[in-house]
């Protein structure tokens, strides 16, 4: 009597899994598959041959296979007008990519047209104040909470598009906003960082003694802005290090030129728990202009680190604080007058920015991380002083096809 393994069918048996080798063998053939087609013109068409040779396995009947092609000939129509545009598009993009404008023993460009990025950003802000009342010093110290963000970028031929999501703001434990853009090419670059907090928290340091400030009694909105000019661009490459979109292979450094605008508005409150805490709001409009140096060090054929650093000296200011005063009205009553004091200019009153980076390469991946550093102070400290600190971490992992 034969035994039941061996009377099973054929079909029961479980089909052998494809081997990660061979998954990524069959996406690199549609990769190249796809190329070509973009090549051609036909980037939308690139499946047609793939199409036809499933349609013709398939057991559809001869009428359902006429009526499919008779569809799909009038949606050919279509693909064919879009492809000519994107081909139109694609051309203006490679010229524009493919342009040397620097040296080609120290800058090239990535041989791939796609690059595609995962990230992991982290920010955080802090704020000192220094006063003096009556001789006495008084000093205020406070940070918002960090905000952390998970993103995703993808750029073709250099023009990229990213996606970002904030977990603690989605599940409602921030209601901080933070907004960074940011451009870096060969020659100029710029970043723009705008935040809203209301989680600021830390302590005073007064006469009396220690006051803890709580979150929420200090807000504040900023508005940062950072120009650069590089002179050596032939040579050195800012976005190699933070953008990825150009391959330092030799060592260089650049002089710099820069402009830099932080423009913020704190307002300090009080409650019935805190009642030493005065009232305040704060002002700042800060433009400097400076230069500095960074420098790229190319360290065997992986690893790339990037320094530089960007002092600016204000140049024209606009500072002044906001309080609320009670005072009596001709018939004797109480109203409430605000009352503007100009802040005093201390030289050098500044705004520094500093950037570091550093990336390792093999093949078609990288892997780094990159870090953005703005200091700024503005005021007197015999008065009234305030600084402000902002930094951005992000840590990432991409690949080139």
């Amino acid at each position: 009597m034969p035994s039941f393994a061996m009377a099973q069918p054929e079909a029961t048996k479980k089909k052998p899994r494809k081997k990660w080798r061979e998954i990524l063998h069959v996406a690199d053939s549609i990769r190249y598959q796809l190329r070509q087609s973009a090549d051609k013109g036909r980037m939308l068409q690139w499946g047609d041959s793939i199409l036809m040779a499933e349609l013709q396995k398939s057991k559809m009947s001869d009428r359902k296979k006429a009526r499919f092609m008779k569809h799909y000939g009038k949606l050919q129509k279509r693909l064919a007008l879009y492809d000519k545009r994107l081909f139109w598009v694609d051309s203006l993009l490679a010229a524009k990519y493919n342009k040397v404008t620097f040296d080609t023993a120290y800058i090239t460009r990535p041989k791939e047209r796609w690059t595609v990025k995962m990230l992991g950003n982290l920010s955080g802000a802090d704020i000192q104040t220094n006063t003096k009342e009556g001789g006495v010093a008084h000093e205020t110290k406070v940070m918002a909470d960090f905000r952390g963000t998970l993103s995703m970028a993808v750029a073709y031929r250099g023009v990229g598009l990213s996606l970002s999501v904030n977990p603690a703001k989605l599940a409602g434990k921030n209601k901080d906003y933070e907004l960074n853009l940011n451009s870096y090419s060969n020659r100029y670059g710029f970043d723009v960082v705008y935040l809203a907090s209301k989680t600021y928290h830390g302590h005073t340091d007064m006469g009396s003694g220690r006051i803890d400030i709580p979150k929420g009694l200090i807000s504040q909105n900023a508005l940062n802005l950072n120009f650069y000019y590089v002179f050596n661009s032939r040579r050195f490459s800012f976005p190699a290090a933070f953008s990825q979109s150009y391959v330092q292979k030799r060592s260089a450094g650049s002089l710099m030129v820069g402009a830099s605008f932080d423009g913020s508005k704190t307002v300090v409150g009080t409650d019935v728990e805190h009642p030493s805490l005065q009232p305040i709001t704060i002002r700042l409009n800060e433009f400097a202009v400076g230069a500095g140096y960074g420098y790229n060090l190319v360290a065997g054929k992986h690893l790339l680190f990037h320094l530089s650093a960007l002092p600016t000296i204000t140049v024209y200011s606009h500072d002044y604080t906001e309080s609320a005063t009670e005072t009596l009205d001709e018939d004797g009553l109480p109203e409430t007058t605000t009352v503007r004091n100009r802040m005093n200019y201390h030289f050098p009153s500044a705004i520094v920015t500093g950037r570091g980076a550093a990336l390792y390469s093999w093949r078609n991946k990288f892997a780094g991380a990159t870090a953005v550093y703005n200091f700024s102070v503005a005021g007197d400290e015999e008065h009234l002083q305030l600084k402000r600190n902002k930094w951005r971490v992000k840590m990432f992992f991409g690949f080139r096809f």
